[in-house]
């Protein structure tokens, strides 16, 4: 698969050989800041791509016989996005426990709009008139059918086990990536099921080049070209992935994966002779043990 890359040359040539600069001054010298003031919308989630994952999760959940009707769900970083919380309820589920380690606040202007009109959205999508899981006015979630929980999935407290985990390019993102996993054995139900969508892509993909990252080691990336807030990359690859979901009790029902072109660039020691270097994008369907 090609990378569809919008930009011209220029801009292509900059980021592929001055990446290790641009990537200091937008994480280390927060550039990112000064970008989000004059583009507050570049880190705001696309409701319309996240909805049309919903359809992909629950066909997968519906070939492998799993009900999401009376279920208990968790989604793992959600962003500032409802839509999929709404997706599940509307399908049936019990209750959504949404987890996010960088919570975005209801009590601002652009927040409560963003979710009127992800509401609007939704109602116009499904033809529901009905719709008590927000407070359409001031955005504030009803605790009976969607519980927030801001921070770290390895510390919440949850009184009850889930049927069902799921997550949209949010894993890419964890640094202790099988603590995370461990956690979520810990608090689904046996036979219960997880589906997450990976996106194993640098995050500069778009200028052409989606495995840029590749030649960095561990010591340069995790110090110098990363921000947990807003860049970070664990960089850990598609066969790394099925091996920790093995280790920590599940089982891989199925796995999808999406290969692009891999160009010839300098590859750290740490990447050498992997044959899953070339995959980009990746869904798991898992059951617990």
């Amino acid at each position: 698969m090609n990378i569809v890359n919008r930009h011209n040359r220029f801009a292509r040539f900059l980021v592929n050989r001055f990446d290790f600069i641009i990537r200091l001054l937008y994480c280390k010298m927060r550039l990112y800041r000064l970008i989000h003031l004059f583009s507050p919308g570049l880190y705001s989630c696309n409701y319309d791509s996240l909805n049309s994952y919903f359809l992909i999760i629950s066909k997968a959940l519906e070939r492998n016989g799993f009900s999401i009707r009376g279920k208990s769900v968790i989604e793992i970083g959600p962003g500032n996005s409802y839509i999929n919380a709404y997706n599940f309820l509307h399908n049936g589920a019990r209750e959504v426990v949404l987890v996010d380690k960088y919570p975005r606040y209801t009590n601002t202007d652009r927040q409560r709009a963003y979710i009127r009109n992800e509401i609007d959205y939704f109602k116009s999508r499904n033809n529901v008139k009905e719709f008590p899981y927000v407070n359409e006015v001031t955005g504030v979630l009803n605790g009976d059918f969607i519980t927030f929980m801001p921070g770290d999935l390895r510390s919440i407290r949850l009184d009850r086990n889930v049927d069902f985990i799921y997550s949209i390019a949010v894993l890419q993102h964890v640094r202790e990536l099988e603590q995370y996993i461990r956690k979520m054995a810990e608090i689904l139900n046996p036979g219960g099921m997880m589906c997450h969508i990976v996106d194993l892509k640098d995050k500069f993909h778009v200028f052409g080049n989606p495995f840029l990252f590749y030649k960095y080691s561990d010591f340069i990336w995790n110090n110098f070209c990363t921000d947990d807030a807003v860049t970070y990359s664990n960089r850990v690859r598609y066969q790394d992935y099925v091996e920790i979901f093995k280790r920590n009790g599940f089982d891989l029902l199925h796995g999808n994966s999406w290969s692009y072109d891999f160009p010839g660039n300098r590859i750290n020691k740490k990447f050498a002779g992997r044959s899953d270097l070339g995959i980009g994008d990746a869904q798991f369907l898992l059951i617990k043990r």
